[in-house]
């Protein structure tokens, strides 16, 4: 097993290993803090059928229950996949899964701490994944601004009342049924490296405590703003088949870019892998 740094800031390959095969514990370490470290991870040239991703994933946790279990494979509740061919059961409009930067289900008491996704079927162009690290835009913030919003908290809920990036479609009863926002720190301490980084998602937040949700995105867009600035930060996973690409929720910020061919099929499957109480 070879592991490779993609970029300075974010981002690693492993090459020559098979995750259907038993691994030592020492290869398996190895493994799980190359994503804490890095960031981003993609672990290449995998040929999974869907029980074989569960059982790798495990590598990296107990795989929890996600939104949208209309899109849960057969068999698989806790493997779910995304697909551009998917459209909207009321408009009959095509889904574009994973618009906007985000991490994922903010909304959870105990959100997941690695998201894990493994390439079935990649377009000719197109369809990349994005993952920006958050733990160095958060040290690149200017100390008065990381004063001020050290001990910040957002309100979570399915959908934002003030967010300015609106979900392509309708969640299913389940998910949009929250009765109370979920608290959580804007500044996230991860569990594994004491590190710290900005945490949140613009489509989630109802609003920070203390703050109106119209003011509350103002300032989450601001912070975007600032690390979107700095490219080195991101990572831009350009899919091959086989691949199986996790990040680090508690660092991290990711997002789906489309602009595949429509005719060409993009599906990848998802699980992911519950985490700490955030603080």
């Amino acid at each position: 097993m070879q592991i490779r740094k993609l970029q300075e800031h974010i981002g690693a390959e492993i090459t020559g290993v098979d995750l259907r095969q038993p691994l030592d514990a020492k290869t398996r370490q190895a493994i799980y803090d190359a994503v804490v470290d890095n960031v981003a991870l993609v672990i290449r040239d995998q040929k999974f059928a869907p029980e074989d991703f569960l059982k790798a994933a495990r590598l990296f946790g107990e795989p929890m229950a996600q939104h949208h279990t209309e899109f849960a494979l057969p068999g698989q509740p806790l493997v779910n996949e995304i697909s551009n061919q998917h459209k909207d059961k009321k408009t009959g409009k095509r889904i574009n899964h994973g618009e906007a930067w985000h991490t994922d289900h903010p909304n959870h008491e105990i959100p997941p701490k690695f998201t894990i996704l493994y390439g079935v079927s990649v377009p000719s162009r197109g369809g990349d994944t994005e993952v920006m690290n958050t733990r160095a835009g958060y040290a690149l913030l200017p100390a008065e601004l990381k004063a001020r919003i050290r001990n910040m908290k957002t309100a979570n809920v399915y959908q934002g009342s003030a967010t300015r990036h609106r979900f392509a479609y309708a969640g299913s009863a389940q998910d949009e049924r929250q009765p109370d926002p979920v608290l959580q720190p804007l500044v996230r301490t991860n569990a594994d490296n004491d590190t710290q980084a900005l945490y949140f998602s613009v489509t989630k937040c109802e609003n920070i405590v203390g703050m109106s949700p119209e003011a509350t995105q103002d300032l989450l867009e601001d912070l975007l703003a600032r690390m979107l600035k700095h490219p080195e930060l991101i990572y831009q996973h350009k899919w091959r088949k086989g691949d199986m690409l996790i990040w680090d929720n508690r660092s991290a910020m990711h997002q789906g870019v489309i602009d595949c061919p429509p005719e060409d099929v993009r599906l990848v499957h998802r699980i992911i892998i519950e985490g700490e109480k955030p603080h």
